[in-house]
């Protein structure tokens, strides 16, 4: 059953976000009534998908663990030095890769994980560039203008073959944050946000909780760049959002300004 609170929460997001919506580029687009359909459609599955979502996402991430724990047991029982050799130096190796894995990785994963699971495969990805991550395909974005590389206002267009929408604040933005780090981007998106937040300070990655909230611009903190050669960074906290997890306190904590913030930026 949909968590009500959860619904209600971002929808008075959406309805306290329609002047920005309103004012949103290209005008005239319906963009708050457009939200408010993404919202009712997105939200409800997100609950239904996101404790499933929660053991997927700590499986992955404790994959490599669990892989060299079995076979730290297993490797004493084979009579084969050359080959458990060559096994040790590539998960060696591998641990390498595994070092760099950063919030950006995590992200992909969840929105692997996302478009797998919904119904009739109506939900799209955008390129890393772009925002949001997902879409729904059943959406009209035919209007649109096309996006090219001269545009200097930031607002809803299209691009690409595919005609992917991009910048459009009805779809769906995927962010990761680690050890309770605030979120960086280069730049602040209005729209439907979805925070997985996971720890590994312990034995094991732990995924503590999976919150949503619907973002205006006041939401983030804007830092201005001292040179044109220095892109404007952009940040938002857990405050405005609300847990999809029955069993994960709602309560939202603000970290403190000291903690490190995560390395997933658009």
């Amino acid at each position: 059953m949909a968590d009500i609170t959860a619904l209600a929460h971002v929808l008075a997001q959406v309805k306290a976000a329609k002047p920005e919506l309103d004012a949103y580029a290209p005008a005239g687009f319906g963009w708050h009534k457009r939200a408010l359909t993404a919202v009712n459609a997105l939200v409800p599955w997100l609950i239904q998908e996101a404790p499933g979502l929660r053991v997927y996402v700590e499986e992955v991430l404790n994959s490599p663990a669990l892989l060299r724990s079995a076979w730290a047991s297993l490797k004493s029982q084979i009579d084969a030095p050359g080959e458990v050799a060559r096994i040790d130096e590539l998960l060696a190796r591998e641990g390498v890769l595994l070092a760099f894995v950063a919030g950006d990785t995590v992200s992909t994963v969840v929105t692997g994980y996302l478009l797998s699971k919904y119904p009739g495969g109506a939900l799209a990805g955008n390129s890393k560039s772009d925002y949001p991550d997902v879409f729904v395909k059943t959406y009209d974005y035919s209007k649109l203008p096309v996006r090219t590389r001269d545009d200097k206002e930031i607002g809803a267009a299209i691009r690409g073959k595919e005609k992917k929408p991009v910048r459009v604040p009805d779809g769906l933005e995927i962010k990761t944050s680690r050890d309770n780090a605030n979120i960086d981007c280069h730049y602040p998106h209005i729209g439907l946000h979805l925070m997985l937040s996971f720890v590994t300070s312990g034995p094991s990655v732990v995924v503590n909780d999976v919150l949503v909230a619907f973002l205006r611009h006041a939401d983030y903190r804007i830092t201005v760049p001292k040179t044109k050669a220095t892109t404007l960074k952009a940040s938002f906290s857990r405050a405005p959002f609300v847990s999809l997890l029955h069993s994960a306190t709602s309560a939202i904590v603000e970290p403190p300004s000291t903690v490190p913030r995560s390395r997933t930026r658009r």
